[in-house]
């Protein structure tokens, strides 16, 4: 938003510190890699202060920066401040809901919350159906489904900016075909499941491979499972890696996979999707927005083993020719749905009209209205 000519300041609540946060690798993530080191950041450990100490701190910082609307990350805990903000100050203010938002753990006062925001923005059309009802959870979390005003509900996905789509896609090949994917090493993404679908092609194609990118508490499990279902040396986990070492080996595979059970937007399948692949994905989070099956890719659901090993099969059979054409609608496709130049103006326009209808229903932000009172310049 900054790079686009908005002023913007940032409430943390989190204890990393300002200049940065730290990522599931462990390692900071720099704001000066983004260019906006120096955005103004107030820091704020959330678990060492109270309710009040808290409102009373984001409120001065806001007032102090002539705030006119306030974006909050996720609607958990940044929404409950918001939307404490908001009562207290009038400005406006707008929701981003990721995955554990709504399908693993929901704010206690989602409702309230709701109500309160002119913008619930989750980051999938996937996640917006859950919360509506219109795909159902076994057992979904309080609150869900959501009842919304008509028009409040706004899906803004997360997105890259356009220079890091490639040029090209990655250079296929008939000898090898590594097959990729990325991840926390949990349940929910159901590694298993791509080691057992993969473990049935190795006889037709010899140069398979398998690697995992990521590290967590399955890597000694998913291991086991992949000598006993006899991958071996085809076989590997990374561990975890930084962004930039992710992105480097995601140019070094040929296929794709996510066989995650419920995601949010998995932003690691529109990387591969920037870098040129073709795509073999569960239904769940951004997926269904990532591919045009037979073009770029093959859908199936989460847990249908049979279904993903026959998304693998059709690929590594139409050779890599075909595979390298799949993967350059993937930058064609997810390029275009997914940049920062695409979402972003989706954004502002989210933006905007919580500015302008926080104005035209006479409910200024008290900073709004002494600027107004001694004539600044909006």
């Amino acid at each position: 938003m900054k790079n686009r000519g908005h002023r913007t300041a940032i409430v943390s609540l989190s204890s990393a510190g300002p200049l940065g946060f730290m990522n599931e690798s462990g390692q900071r993530v720099n704001l000066a890699e983004f260019g906006v080191e120096d955005v103004p950041v107030l820091q704020l450990e959330s678990t060492k202060l109270s309710r009040e100490s808290l409102l009373d701190q984001a409120l001065s910082f806001s007032r102090h920066h002539r705030t006119e609307l306030i974006d909050a990350h996720f609607a958990r805990e940044p929404a409950e401040l918001a939307c404490d903000l908001s009562t207290s100050s009038g400005i406006p203010f707008t929701v981003r809901m990721r995955g554990g938002d709504v399908h693993s753990r929901t704010s206690p006062r989602l409702a309230e919350i709701a109500d309160a925001a002119h913008a619930i923005c989750p980051v999938s059309q996937f996640l917006a159906d859950i919360l509506t009802g219109e795909r159902p959870l076994a057992k979904p979390p309080a609150g869900i489904p959501l009842h919304l005003e008509p028009g409040k509900l706004q899906v803004l996905p997360y997105n890259l900016p356009g220079k890091y789509l490639a040029d090209s896609p990655v250079q296929q090949s008939e000898e090898v075909q590594v097959i990729a994917s990325a991840g926390r090493l949990v349940p929910i993404k159901r590694f298993e499941d791509l080691i057992e679908a993969a473990s049935g092609l190795v006889d037709e194609f010899p140069g398979l491979r398998l690697l995992i990118i990521g590290g967590g508490v399955l890597t000694k499990d998913l291991e086991e499972k992949a000598n006993e279902a006899g991958l071996g040396h085809r076989f590997g986990v990374t561990g975890f890696k930084s962004w930039e070492e992710v992105l480097k080996l995601l140019g070094q595979v040929h296929i794709y996979v996510q066989p995650s059970e419920l995601e949010g937007f998995c932003l690691t399948t529109v990387e591969a999707a920037f870098q040129g692949l073709p795509l073999v994905l569960s239904r769940t989070g951004i997926h269904e927005e990532c591919v045009v099956p037979e073009v770029n890719g093959y859908l199936f659901d989460p847990a249908d083993v049979k279904s993903l090993r026959e998304g693998l099969k059709l690929l590594l059979r139409a050779g890599a020719a075909r595979r390298q054409e799949m993967g350059s609608a993937s930058i064609e496709i997810v390029g275009n749905r997914l940049s920062e130049e695409s979402v972003m103006p989706r954004i502002e326009a989210v933006f905007r009209s919580a500015i302008d209808a926080s104005r035209l229903i006479g409910e200024e932000p008290e900073v709004l209205r002494s600027r107004a009172r001694t004539g600044e310049n909006a």
